[in-house]
């Protein structure tokens, strides 16, 4: 075991870094993630530093993120304000950026201001084209259609130990892939940025301010992917506006870009976005089982519904239904949620 003090490490950066005011007046531990992630106050202003005992990979990645999304010049973007590592990059580095305040999304702070202003952010984002990066066959991104066979093996892996049955989401599975076999020219689009990873942890709101962080996944690839990832968080924060929030910005999307293939390809992501989630909940084995089940079996369903009911841009019928996703029990109070757990369904046979 390795350990660090942070703290002091800190307090020896913010001493020595001339855009850090040298006065450290408190250290916070707030997240444990790919590294610890620390609230520091200093000079009378909150930062947050990325601390990672794990070699520089990861928070290089982040700072290449940041530097890229820098030229947007948006204050609703975390900007670099120190990068330190040790001196051959391997036993620690730390990141520290000026910190945007704000509570995580909810229902309470999802207002019109708020929402529009992350669309707006998003459509700035992705109004700038990028080189598309495609990765091996042995790594690579769940926004990347060619990559959808590796995906689909791998949600199966994820799903071995839990009650959801293996031939319903193999046939769903096969539903998509042959919809890209069949739609292939549809998805060779031009490559722009994207966020990558829309969740609400990654959405501060303070009023009518809106903040967007965690920019490690930000690649070229297709817009469509973040704005169903976006619907997905739409879904447990306004469920009643949510498929028409995301109608609304898909029709200025393909007129602004003259994108007449947008709805067809939104009716893969909005599906993919749920099965995404399903990896994620599925991967934390540590939560309760019974809460692990029923978060991933939300995820899944969410992908069936709009999948069998696709988002129409155009006419009456809007489709892409709202859906339960994870995140609708973990708004439930403890220990109603633990109750919840244990009487809900769990099973998708």
């Amino acid at each position: 075991m390795r350990i660090i003090n942070a703290p002091s490490l800190l307090r020896q950066i913010f001493d020595e870094e001339p855009d850090l005011p040298g006065a450290v007046e408190a250290v916070e531990l707030i997240a444990r993630e790919h590294g610890d992630v620390y609230r520091v106050r200093a000079g009378g202003k909150g930062f947050i530093a990325h601390v990672s005992l794990n070699g520089a990979n990861y928070l290089q990645r982040l700072r290449t993120s940041l530097a890229r999304v820098a030229t947007l010049n948006d204050e609703r973007v975390p900007r670099i304000a120190a990068w330190c590592q040790s001196n051959n990059g391997k036993a620690w580095a730390v990141l520290v950026c000026p910190e945007i305040p704000g509570e995580e999304l909810n229902r309470a702070n999802a207002t019109t201001p708020a929402l529009d202003s992350l669309a707006d952010l998003l459509f700035k984002l992705h109004s700038t084209d990028a080189p598309i990066e495609r990765h091996d066959s042995i790594i690579f991104t769940p926004d990347n259609p060619a990559a959808f066979g590796a995906f689909a093996d791998t949600l199966l892996a994820r799903l071995a130990d839990l009650p959801i049955s293996r031939d319903r989401v193999r046939r769903h599975l096969d539903g998509m892939s042959r919809y890209l076999d069949e739609n292939g020219d549809a998805f060779k689009v031009t490559s722009r940025l994207i966020h990558g990873d829309l969740h609400r942890s990654n959405i501060v709101v303070s009023g009518q301010k809106v903040g967007l962080l965690d920019w490690g996944d930000l690649t070229g690839g297709d817009y469509a992917y973040d704005l169903a990832s976006l619907k997905f968080v739409l879904d447990s924060v306004i469920p009643r506006s949510s498929a028409e929030f995301i109608r609304e910005r898909g029709r200025l999307y393909r007129d602004r870009f003259q994108d007449q293939t947008l709805e067809l390809r939104l009716r893969y992501f909005l599906s993919l976005a749920g099965l995404v989630r399903a990896i994620h909940c599925a991967d934390d084995t540590a939560a309760f089982g019974p809460g692990r089940a029923w978060r991933v079996r939300a995820c899944y369903l969410h992908s069936e519904s709009q999948w069998s009911r696709p988002l129409r841009l155009d006419g009456t019928g809007i489709g892409a239904p709202v859906a339960k996703t994870e995140e609708w029990a973990l708004d439930i109070r403890q220990p109603l949620r633990g109750l919840f757990y244990l009487v809900a369904p769990r099973r998708v046979s």
